[in-house]
């Protein structure tokens, strides 16, 4: 599984979790490194919304993961307990409070396993600026509905590529993402563009939306172990990207 920046940008399963809580786990190197891949954009944002400077939370993002596996502090992660990433935020408000301004950056051992941050920053992260009095929490929980939002539009970018209709995905982000600033294609001038009948891009837009939705239950389907979770779940989503 990819890690880079450009990559895929995974949620939490709790398999993945079992295996990094597993010091003997053969698996646990590759679930630690997909936990930082997964979660580092929630906590990096919790930083800079908690108004350390870009520098400094890009290095208590790393800090922050190199302790919470060197210590285990991952082991009482449990889906009975909660949601995970909620245990995550609750660890590192702990963290935290454990920085004192003058802490000196310890030995990282490990450089050589874990996945650099710096790495994985784009110019994205880079250019954030967090809004005056904006909740840091909220800044948390919206990177990760938007991780799970971007995971669904990666898979079923895939899906329509697998089926020869990468056009079928540029409709649905004509329709659903548009770029900002421009309003929404209709139908008929996406048929203009893509040299298709309107009938065709309606057919289209009812596969893709629909395959978009079982993509995205099953993404948060990782995430729970219940169907009455997974629908909370979905409202989660819902409430945190205001839609």
């Amino acid at each position: 599984m990819p890690f880079q920046g450009s990559g895929r940008f995974p949620t939490t399963a709790w398999t993945m979790v079992r295996n990094a809580q597993d010091p003997r786990s053969p698996e646990r190197l590759a679930a630690m490194n997909r936990c930082v891949a997964g979660y580092w954009r929630p906590v990096f944002y919790y930083l800079r919304a908690r108004e350390y400077p870009f520098h400094q939370a890009e290095d208590l993002a790393q800090e922050f993961f190199l302790r919470f596996f060197e210590k285990n502090w991952i082991r009482p992660a449990d889906p009975a307990r909660g949601r995970f990433r909620t245990f995550l935020l609750t660890i590192l408000k702990r963290f935290l409070s454990d920085q004192g301004p003058d802490r000196a950056p310890r030995q990282k051992t490990f450089d050589d396993q874990l996945v650099s941050i710096s790495a994985l920053i784009s110019d994205q992260e880079r250019s954030f600026e967090p809004a005056a009095h904006e909740n840091p929490e909220n800044v948390f929980m919206k990177q990760w509905a938007l991780a799970v939002i971007a995971n669904a539009r990666r898979a079923l970018e895939l899906w329509c590529d697998e089926r020869g209709r990468p056009d079928w995905y540029q409709i649905f982000s004509a329709v659903n993402l548009p770029a900002p600033g421009q309003s929404r294609l209709t139908q008929q001038a996406l048929a203009d563009r893509l040299r298709l009948t309107r009938d065709q891009v309606r057919y289209a837009l009812e596969e893709v939306n629909a395959q978009f939705v079982t993509l995205l239950r099953n993404e948060v389907a990782e995430q729970v172990e219940t169907n009455d979770e997974l629908d909370t779940e979905i409202g989660d989503l819902q409430q945190l990207l205001g839609e």
